[in-house]
Order: structure tokens, then C-alpha cells, then sequence
């Protein structure tokens, strides 16, 4: 912030009168100290009242000096106690709790706050006179500025520092050096439209003409008596501010420096450009006493040409560009013929690759179709292995063959049949053998009819995924009222019908779901594809505890039935996760990627949506089908 000359004289002048004004307080103690004033009336005050107060002890009027004590307290709120002391220590009359109140000072001194006058009969001391004054609660800076003489001296510093303004703005400018300039010679300067400065050899302005003062912003008398380089010049060539402007080079050269350029930053923020001439001004031709600057305004001028070159350059520009298209136009209009004849050639060939592609495409429609079926007959016959394996068990059980050694028996003994019953050893056990055989073939007949019930299940779903995949093109699928708890059941049975023979522990969380419209036998093959992975997944990762989660339920506020397969396998990385579901792909050595492809889309064509998350590897994996929550009176 430039601040004017005026100012700091005005400033010191005011700063020089406050240094009187409190060396001569230092030196003879013209200000009056305010508190010794106040202690001088308080003690005033307690003498008149001592005085009085003996002359009605000694005519033993204590009622009176208790009375008058009352209204004095009363007429003055500054005294918190007061209090008549007989010399032998005895209160003669008090007022308020004085015995609390009083703070005896050092040596019985009186100080502002705790005040004591003795009292004497005749020559003899006869009591003391105590008063307890309140402590001012004025805040010290509400003290401070209280004091008339902090006032006096603020007053004296804003009024003195106008005055001294004023007076040296009106003496400076009797002293103007441009007042000696004739007003002819003004006008002259006034009248050129570059701008005229006169300096000394100090560099501050002595002469300027309005062309400059319009240029830099300022009035004529605020140039006077500044300092030119003060202003914002900057070379045309950096940012900086030059170092030595052309005008002091010229004084000390005693040269004159012509076709400086310099830039001005006006207080707008606009920068522009002056050609600064300077002529150095000599007495006698020995002495240097200032310079003559004229400043030349270029900047539209040399804004002018720079949008001249910029339009010449972009000219040049564009007759180059022009050149570069037109050979680019005959470049193109070459390939353009040469490309007619090629397109041509590839129609034909396109027309051949489509007829190719036709056939490539039904093939690979048919192979598709083929390794769906396969893969989901596929694990539909794990489980008929399983359920196979379970009735050739159960027809080998020993049961069997004890039923035909108890019908040779009978045949041995049938002429005295019974006799063996009743008492032969061997014959009186076959009764209660007997009923040991029925109990077991009973369970074995159970066990067998469970199985054949689960075989003719699983050959009819065989059934269904050969019939939904014999027309692949045909639209909509087979809609039926079925309960999801119950597919998820049966999908975990022919998935993995022996789940302790795997050390595998199934968890079932099952929340409510309605009966909804679905194609039963699509939504099985499905789950039994996610079961059948979470199994392998489990086993083929040994370290994890192998649990099974199988979850039911409807999202708050969803309109789909969520079904989720949860295991603690061995997971999936983050990077195979977005290409999970795409065709051949697998992450098992004995896997053929068509299980999860196949899938999505029956998901998809359900109307629902297959979808996995993991944390990683070795942090297991879910799997969400999603399944539209058709419920069967809406069908209907």
C-alpha cells in the first residue's frame, strides 16, 4: 500500500506532540492522579466524621453516632462496613459486618480501599475510626478508557493529525513546483496526447501533463512529489519489476535513453504498453537536475499488429492446410475407385462367408444344445447312481437269504411241523425271527419304493431337459404352481442325496415364501447345478470347514423370491467374477464351463437372474436366483 508523503509528515507531527505532552506529565506531573485524588476526599470525609463521632462519645450518645453512621452508609454506596473502635479494642457502634470486612494494613496505614482515622481525648488516643470501601468493578480497559487523560490524548492525536493534514496539504501547495510553470506552458503540456513528466534528480514527479494522469489513473496533484518508479512498471520482457528504470539510467548516464518499452498495470488490472523517452536536464551543461519523460501509448497499436501477425500466421495456416486437402482429395479419390472394384469383389465374398456362416451357426446352435443336455442329464445321473447304488444294497442285506433257510427248514419238518416249533430249540426261535425278518424286509421294501419314487423323479426331469432342449426357438417354457421350499429340497437330494459322506454340514434358513408359477423342472436343474459346484467346491478345497447354506426368503419390498447357495469352498478371485457365466469357461480341471452359462440363461429366460459374489479366494462364494414372485391367484 503506497501511502502519500503528506501523510507520514501529518503522522510524525501528531506522533511528535503526544511525546510533549507525556514527557512533560513524566517531568512535572501534569496529569492529576486520579486515585490519590480519591483516596485525599475519602480521608477528608473519615476526619469530619472522626471529629464528630468523639465529640458525641464524650457526651455518650451512642444512639446518635449509630444513627448517623446508618444514614451516612446510606447517602454513600461505595461503603461496605463502618465502625467505631474503642482503644481498648471494644466496638463502640458498627455497621455491616465489619469483623469480615476489614483488611488491617501494613504499619496501620490507611490505603483507598481500607481506611482509619484515630481519634483522641485531648492529648490521649481514645479510639479509631475504620472504613471499608467497596473495590471498583470496572474492567481496567473500561478504567483505561475512562481516564479523562487517556481521552484527552485521543482526542489530541485524531484532531492534531487532521489539523496537521489540512495545514500542510494548504503549505505544500503554496510550494507546488509546477506553480512557477507559466499556464501557457501548461496548456501546451495539457494539450499533447502523450504524456509529459518532469522529475529531479530523485526521481519524484515535480511537472505532469493530464495525458499521463489519465494514463496511470491519478490526479495531477496526488502525481506531485511521488516517486515515478513507485508505480507498477514492469519490462516487456519478464514479470519482474525492472531494476533500473530508463529515466534514472538517464540521469546517471547524462545520455538521453529514447524507445524504452515498458508496461503499466493500471488499477483496473489492464496492462499496457508505453515507449518511454527521456532526456536528461542539465544546468550549464555540467549538472544534472532532473529529466523531461514522455510516455507514448502503443498499447492498441501493438495490439493491433499482434492480431495482425495472428491473422497473417492463421492465413499461412490455413493456405497450408488447403494445400494438404487438396492432395488428400486426389489421394482419396484414387483409393475411392480402387475401393469400388474391392467392394465389389467382397460382396461376392460376403455373400459366400454368409452361407458359410449359416452353417457354422446351426452347428454350433446343435453342439451347444448337445453339451447343455449332456451336462445337465449329467448330473441328474450322479444322483441315479447314488439311488442305484442305495437299492443294490439293500437287496444284497442278509435278510434275503435267512427267508430262504427258514423255508428249507419248513420244508425238512413239515410232517411234524408242530413239534419243531414247539420244541425244538432251532424251531421255537423262527417265530420271533420271523417277525425281526418282516421288520427289515418292511424297511428295506420302504427304503426300495423311496428309491424307485426319487429314480422315477429324476428320469422324468431327464425327460424334461431332453423335451425343453429338442426346439430351441420355441418361446415361453411350462408354468406350474410349485413351492420353492420344496424344489430346493429336492434339488439338494439329487445333487447330494449323502451329504455326511462328504463331511459336509447343510444349514437351512427357510423364511415363508408363497406358492409361485415357475417351470419346476428349469428351476431344478438350476439348483442342482449350484449344489453340484458347492459340493466340489468344498471338496476340492480341504482346509475349509465345509458347510452348506441354503437360504429362502423375499427381500423387503421386492417382487422377486430369492433363493441362495452359500458353501465355504475355495471362492472366487475378483478378476474371474465378471466372466463367470460366460460359455466354456471353468475354473476346475474336470470342468467344461457349461453348467453356470446354462444357467444364467434359464435364469433369464425366467425372468429372474443368476448372480455370484465372493470375497476371494479360500472365502467361499454365494449364489443368488433371483425368481419373479408369481403367485398363482395372479396367474390365474
Amino acid at each position: 500500500m503506497n501511502v502519500s508523503p503528506l501523510v507520514w509528515i501529518s503522522f510524525g507531527l501528531m506522533s511528535l506532540t503526544l511525546s510533549l505532552m507525556l514527557a512533560g506529565d513524566a517531568l512535572v506531573n501534569l496529569v492529576p492522579n486520579r486515585d490519590y485524588q480519591d483516596f485525599e476526599y475519602r480521608r477528608d470525609v473519615a476526619e469530619a466524621l472522626a471529629v464528630q463521632y468523639s465529640a458525641l462519645a464524650e457526651h455518650d450518645q451512642v444512639g446518635t453516632i449509630k444513627l448517623s453512621m446508618e444514614r451516612f452508609v446510606q447517602r454513600n454506596p461505595d461503603i461496605r462496613s463502618l465502625a467505631l473502635i474503642l482503644k481498648s479494642g471494644d466496638v463502640l457502634a458498627q455497621i455491616g459486618d465489619h469483623a469480615h470486612t476489614w483488611v488491617q494494613s501494613s504499619g496501620d496505614a490507611s490505603s483507598l480501599e481500607f481506611l482509619q482515622v484515630p481519634i483522641f481525648a485531648g492529648d490521649r488516643p481514645w479510639g479509631v475510626l475504620q472504613v471499608a470501601f467497596r473495590k471498583s468493578d470496572v474492567s481496567a480497559a473500561e478504567r483505561f478508557l475512562s481516564d479523562p487523560w487517556v481521552r484527552f490524548l485521543a482526542f489530541v492525536s485524531v484532531m492534531g493529525f487532521i489539523g496537521y493534514l489540512i495545514f500542510m496539504k494548504r503549505t505544500l501547495r503554496q510550494l507546488d513546483p509546477s506553480g512557477i510553470v507559466p499556464s501557457r506552458v501548461k496548456a501546451a503540456l495539457d494539450a499533447l496526447t502523450q504524456g509529459v513528466v518532469m522529475i529531479d534528480t530523485r526521481d519524484l514527479i515535480v511537472l505532469t501533463n493530464d495525458a499521463f494522469s489519465r494514463a496511470v489513473g491519478k490526479s495531477v496533484q496526488a502525481l506531485i512529489g511521488t516517486d515515478l518508479g513507485s508505480l507498477s512498471w514492469k519490462s516487456v520482457h519478464a514479470t519482474e519489476r525492472t531494476s533500473v528504470h530508463p529515466w534514472t539510467q538517464a540521469v546517471m548516464d547524462r545520455q538521453p535513453h529514447d524507445n524504452i518499452p515498458l508496461l503499466l498495470t493500471q488499477p483496473n488490472g489492464e496492462l499496457r504498453k508505453f515507449i518511454v523517452n527521456t532526456v536528461p536536464i542539465m544546468d550549464d551543461g555540467i549538472i544534472v537536475r532532473g529529466a523531461l519523460v514522455s510516455f507514448h501509448d502503443v498499447t492498441e497499436l501493438d495490439r493491433a499488429n499482434s492480431q495482425l501477425k495472428e491473422a497473417n500466421t492463421e492465413l499461412e495456416v490455413s493456405r497450408v492446410q488447403i494445400l494438404k486437402k487438396n492432395q488428400e482429395l486426389e489421394v482419396t479419390n484414387t483409393n475411392l475407385h480402387i475401393e469400388m472394384d474391392h467392394r465389389r469383389k467382397a460382396e461376392a465374398e460376403k455373400e459366400k462367408l454368409y452361407q458359410q456362416l449359416m452353417n457354422a451357426s446351426r452347428q454350433a446352435g446343435m453342439a451347444d444344445v448337445a453339451s447343455s443336455v449332456l451336462h445337465n442329464v449329467g448330473n441328474v445321473l450322479n444322483s441315479i447312481n447314488v439311488s442305484t447304488d442305495t437299492l443294490l444294497k439293500t437287496l444284497k442285506k442278509p435278510m434275503v437269504g435267512d427267508v430262504c433257510r427258514i423255508a428249507a427248514l419248513f420244508n425238512e419238518h413239515q410232517n411234524n411241523l408242530q413239534s419243531f416249533l414247539t420244541a425244538d430249540p432251532k424251531g421255537k426261535q423262527i417265530p420271533s425271527y420271523l417277525g425281526l425278518v418282516a421288520e427289515s424286509l418292511s424297511g428295506s421294501h420302504q427304503t426300495i419304493q423311496q428309491e424307485l419314487d426319487s429314480l422315477v423323479k429324476k428320469v422324468d426331469h431327464i425327460k424334461q431337459v431332453i423335451m425343453s432342449q429338442q426346439d430351441i426357438a420355441r418361446a415361453g417354457s411350462i408354468r406350474e404352481p410349485v413351492s420353492v421350499e420344496d424344489m430346493m429340497e429336492q434339488a439338494l437330494v439329487m445333487a447330494m442325496p449323502e451329504p455326511e459322506k462328504y463331511d459336509i454340514q447343510v444349514l437351512r434358513e427357510y423364511r415363508p415364501i408363497p406358492t409361485i408359477m415357475t417351470d419346476r423342472h428349469q428351476v431344478l436343474q438350476v439348483l442342482v447345478n449350484l449344489i453340484t459346484n458347492a459340493k466340489n467346491a468344498m471338496v476340492e478345497h480341504p482346509d475349509s470347514t465345509r458347510r452348506l447354506t441354503l437360504r429362502l426368503g423375499v427381500p423387503t419390498g421386492s417382487a422377486f423370491a430369492r433363493l441362495e447357495v452359500v458353501d465355504t469352498g475355495g471362492g472366487i478371485k475378483a478378476e474371474n467374477l465378471p466372466k463367470l457365466f460366460a460359455q466354456g469357461f471353468t475354473t476346475r480341471r474336470a470342468g467344461h464351463g457349461l453348467g453356470l452359462h446354462s444357467s444364467a440363461i434359464v435364469a433369464k429366460n425366467l425372468g429372474g437372474a443368476l448372480q455370484a459374489q465372493s470375497a476371494g479366494e479360500g472365502q467361499g462364494a454365494t449364489f443368488t436366483l433371483d425368481l419373479p414372485l408369481v403367485l398363482v391367484e395372479s396367474a390365474a
